[in-house]
């Protein structure tokens, strides 16, 4: 956290919870009093005005009174963010320490409103309080309401003397971005991956092995372990026989962000969502569910800048990075650079067993023809459709218009478009279905059982594949 430059020192930075610096000044009020008192003395006493004298003396006395107590000792004050990293609709707090000296009566914390922060006490976001000697602590409390790299502040500490005639009152304090990790929307999987490979997990294999799910009841062999022997088979038969069961093995899912566009507005956790909110979200819910349970889950940005590759990995650290990727995620500005960089991520290879998991609002035409062509080449593949509901339809406000062309949303002419545009689409869903690839709404618990079951019963019958 830094300070911005101060009055004392221009261009100086101060680091988080460094006391501030500043010097005490007279405020408007406290000139205005000397001013006027004077002037009003002085008119009383050359016009003889007794009228102008009683007006201005009380000024004069407060004004000099003031003048007498004004503090001489600058407070010590310390102003710190006390997270640096959120969740969504998490609260934090800046918090302000004041070591004030003699002379002081007042101290103050303010907070500038940034977008998509909740300020506690509202509206104005200020914390204020009387100093009575001991140390006081100011706090105003920040919620984020959106995922994201999110800006808080800045705030700015003000301390008051007797009267409010001088006031001490450093730069602004700007904290770095807050990280700000989607919320997992609640998600639940009854339906295993249905192709694990690895060599540990909860996913049960198609293969033999030592696990936890019977397979079979079969012959004694030489080698068999005695403590899987059957008793009531061998009683029955005269000879030994011994249980077999499926290994359980570990899965691999990728996930793949569709970030080109940015579809509709977003109003928070606690709100509507655009096509970006929904598959952010639903990629953070997926991953956490399939890392609590053993599989590994990777994450690849489609289009977004600077947003590196995740391989696929296991257990909370994993989660931790997901969730970092995810809050820094930013919608591509649609250029040919744009286009360069999704061509180049979507030549990645995707290893043999591998679920491919697409959240998109499937408007992107290389992202659907991409899963088609991961379908037929033999990878399970899913696209789930993060186009919110309000816009899948051609009535669409004029917000929701906004929220897509914002110089001609209310002409007819976009509205148009749109309908256009969504006619395209479910060309292009319609053409990737018939290449194999299921594409389903996201809905939260359950998305993904029925298109996995389907999935894995095609995967015990015979097909062709092209390589």
């Amino acid at each position: 956290m830094t300070d911005g430059p101060g009055p004392s020192d221009p261009g100086t930075t101060v680091p988080e919870g460094s006391a501030l610096t500043a010097a005490w000044r007279p405020t408007a009020a406290h000139v205005r009093a000397v001013v006027v008192g004077l002037a009003l003395l002085g008119i009383g006493v050359i016009m003889r005005r007794p009228d102008a004298v009683a007006l201005g003396a009380p000024l004069a006395v407060v004004a000099v009174w003031a003048h007498l107590r004004r503090p001489e000792v600058a407070p010590v004050v310390h102003t710190w963010l006390r997270h640096g990293v959120l969740r969504e609709g998490q609260t934090t707090a800046w918090t302000a320490t004041v070591e004030p000296g003699p002379g002081v009566e007042e101290v103050a914390l303010a907070v500038t409103e940034t977008e998509f922060t909740r300020y506690t006490p509202a509206p104005q976001c200020v914390a204020d309080g009387d100093v009575t000697g001991a140390t006081a602590e100011l706090d105003v409390f920040c919620q984020s309401t959106r995922w994201g790299l999110r800006r808080l502040g800045p705030a700015t500490c003000a301390v008051g003397s007797a009267f409010g005639a001088h006031v001490w009152e450093p730069a602004p304090v700007h904290a770095p971005l807050v990280p700000t990790v989607p919320l997992p929307e609640a998600f639940s999987a009854r339906t295993p991956a249905p192709d694990p490979d690895g060599l540990v997990g909860r996913s049960r294999s198609r293969h033999h092995g030592d696990g936890s799910e019977l397979a079979d009841v079969r012959a004694f062999r030489f080698g068999d372990r005695l403590r899987r022997i059957h008793w009531p088979v061998s009683v029955r038969t005269g000879d030994l026989h011994v249980t077999t069961t499926y290994a359980d093995e570990d899965s691999e899912i990728l996930l793949l962000v569709d970030a080109m566009q940015d579809l509709g507005r977003s109003s928070g956790f606690d709100g509507e969502g655009s096509s970006l909110d929904n598959g952010v979200r639903a990629a953070a819910a997926v991953a956490e569910h399939y890392l609590r349970a053993g599989d590994r889950v990777g994450l690849q940005v489609l289009g977004a800048h600077q947003s590196p590759r995740l391989s696929p990995g296991l257990g909370t650290n994993q989660l931790r990075r997901l969730l970092d990727v995810l809050a820094r995620v930013r919608v591509a500005d649609g250029g040919v650079v744009d286009e360069k960089r999704l061509r180049g991520q979507l030549l990645h290879p995707v290893s043999a067993g591998t679920l491919v998991v697409f959240l998109t609002p499937a408007v992107s035409v290389s992202v659907l023809a991409h899963a088609a062509q991961l379908s037929r080449r033999g990878t399970s593949t899913i696209v789930v459709d993060t186009l919110p509901r309000a816009m899948a339809t051609g009535d669409l406000t004029d917000e929701q218009l906004a929220g897509l062309v914002p110089e001609q949303a209310a002409s007819p002419s976009a509205r148009l478009a749109w309908r256009l545009r969504l006619l395209e689409r479910s060309r292009e869903v319609s053409r990737t279905r018939l290449a194999g690839v299921p594409i389903v709404p996201w809905v939260g618990p359950g998305t993904l059982d029925l298109v996995m079951r389907d999935i894995a019963r095609q995967r015990r019958s015979p097909r062709v594949v092209t390589r």
